[in-house]
């Protein structure tokens, strides 16, 4: 079995092997490039102290962040290598991180310390794998399982029951059954978690092709971290538009939704407002009357909890909370949303529309599905006839409004805004002429 490093992590693990260290590549990366998946990064473990490994590279640029912890960043000219020391973990504070770490010169001590079998694996050019706890059998079974006792190693770091569910989903695992066991009675700790942890964890997770058969296997864990989400299971839609509970409706969208985060965290929240909204009429049909604007709201609040960086907030919560649109779309309608989501936005909401569709009743779906995918058609053709699908398009800019005499300021952004919207909709020529004469005419005169 031979791997192949790029030239700067072979470069440094000569180096540190002629300077009489061990130096192997470890976890993720043997892992990744064992299924022949590109890894994102090579992390070297060695048996050099961290002063052991700046002095046998003299001169290079190096970053002594982790140090405390054993980590050197050497900065190479083919890249950067992050060298750490065998270690061993002190006991762990708070379910995550462990209080102290002392260093080791044996690599078996330090694989032992790591979540799961297929991530405690070693490989060295010229000396080969070392899997002491059968990691390349579980990898080839396509099993997830502990190193050593589920239930301490989660006790330890609860952030590693998000990340089985994490690998589950990305690469399509089974979980052992006594780590799924030991995940399931460990998920009370998930609360204690912060919220940037849980949103990163979940934000990779999300993409993966079998996200949704692993929250739906594992919706306890997830409801424990987002308990958020807990009423959408077991609330029903009683319609000849639905098949699903609110919770199955969700999954199955998310199933569908292109594997793009803010798409999927969209998805997965789109109908997080129908529990709070819900309604039954005389005969029995459930109602959700403005879920949308409730979804918003509660999406909101949620990924206010999570950390999430405030444009991709406002960006999940727009399309939760205009995921409803009705069908069909026509043309009218297709250029007003260009002109208000701008290509990117209008080709994602469609997209969430498209996942939504997908996750209804089957005869629901079947009618349906051909309106949004005649939307989305029409959509790039008004796109590629516009030539012109955003203000940056536009034949003049703001520094031509500001000489005929508009402010800075919100003025000129709304004369750009009302300019792009005549373009859009065919009423202007995106000419700078024809654009500089409607500017000209809304201006008005300077007082004396």
């Amino acid at each position: 079995m031979t791997l192949s490093p790029p030239r700067h992590i072979a470069f440094v693990l000569s180096r540190l092997h002629r300077q009489g260290f061990q130096a192997w590549c470890v976890g993720g990366c043997v892992r990744d490039a064992l299924l022949g998946r590109a890894p994102a990064d090579w992390d070297i473990a060695t048996s050099a102290l961290p002063q052991q490994v700046l002095a046998a590279f003299p001169g290079c640029g190096a970053s002594l962040a982790g140090a405390a912890h054993g980590t050197v960043t050497l900065l190479l000219p083919g890249g950067s290598a992050e060298i750490t020391t065998f270690r061993v973990d002190g006991d762990y504070e708070n379910h995550r991180k462990p209080r102290q770490v002392l260093f080791t010169p044996s690599l078996a001590q330090d694989l032992a310390r790591r979540d799961f079998t297929v991530n405690a694996m070693a490989y060295c050019p010229g000396l080969g794998l070392f899997d002491p706890f059968s990691g390349l059998a579980d990898l080839e079974n396509r099993v997830l399982r502990c190193v050593g006792q589920p239930a301490p190693r989660f006790d330890q770091d609860a952030l590693r029951i998000l990340r089985c569910l994490r690998f589950a989903a990305v690469l399509g695992f089974t979980i052992d059954p006594l780590t799924r066991q030991g995940a399931r009675q460990s998920r009370g700790l998930l609360p204690g978690l912060s919220g940037q942890r849980v949103q990163e964890e979940l934000t990779r997770l999300l993409p993966g092709p079998w996200a949704a058969r692993v929250l739906w296997e594992e919706q306890e864990i997830l409801f424990a971290a987002l308990p958020e989400l807990a009423p959408l299971a077991g609330c029903g839609q009683e319609s000849l538009y639905h098949r699903y509970d609110c919770w199955g409706h969700s999954l199955c969208a998310l199933h569908h939704a292109p594997p793009l985060p803010v798409l999927r965290w969209a998805a997965l929240l789109h109908d997080c407002g129908k529990p709070l909204v819900k309604s039954i009429d005389q005969n029995g049909i459930a109602h959700f009357y403005n879920h949308g604007q409730a979804g918003a709201q509660a999406a909101g609040r949620l990924l206010r909890r999570l950390g999430f960086p405030s444009f991709l907030l406002q960006e999940i919560t727009r399309l939760v909370e205009h995921h409803s649109q009705p069908l069909p779309i026509g043309e009218k309608r297709i250029r007003s949303l260009f002109a208000q989501w701008g290509p990117q936005g209008l080709f994602r909401l469609l997209d969430l529309v498209q996942a939504h569709t997908l996750a209804l009743a089957e005869e629901p779906a079947r009618r349906l599905l051909p309106l949004v995918l005649g939307a989305k058609a029409l959509a790039r053709e008004i796109g590629n006839q516009a030539g012109c699908l955003s203000p940056r398009d536009l034949a003049l800019n703001g520094r031509d409004l500001l000489s005929l005499g508009y402010s800075p300021g919100p003025q000129l952004g709304a004369a750009l805004k009302r300019l792009f919207e005549l373009v859009l909709a065919g009423k202007l020529e995106n000419r700078r002429p024809a654009l500089l004469q409607a500017a000209r005419a809304w201006q008005k005169p300077a007082p004396p």
